[in-house]
């Protein structure tokens, strides 16, 4: 009797250790899908790092760009209003010039 009982021990702790071992190889499994997820969402988010950032630097180009033509055009106003100014002083220099005769 001692002999079957010993047997179906052995035979339990087998069965226990191959339940432990499957348990380990399913949580094994799990943490290798998990760290490619992760992988995977990290490569995603870089990508959309780099979209955001070459997308923000489209967007300071076109600011530049504005800012400069801005800039491009006051400069060209002012010196019409220069131009102008100096055409009202010598049409004025000119008249009195004139009207002094």
């Amino acid at each position: 009797m001692e002999a079957l009982q010993t047997q179906l021990i052995a035979e339990q702790f087998n069965r226990l250790k191959d339940n432990i071992e499957a348990r380990f190889h399913k949580i094994e499994r799990q943490q290798v899908h998990n760290v490619d997820l992760n992988a995977e969402k990290l490569a995603q988010i870089q990508h959309q790092l780099s979209q955001i950032q070459k997308a923000l630097d489209d967007h300071e180009n076109r600011i530049r760009t504005v800012d400069d033509a801005v800039i491009a055009q006051r400069s060209a106003t002012t010196i019409m209003q220069a131009v102008q100014v100096a055409l009202t002083i010598i049409a004025s220099a000119i008249a009195a010039y004139l009207g002094g005769k």
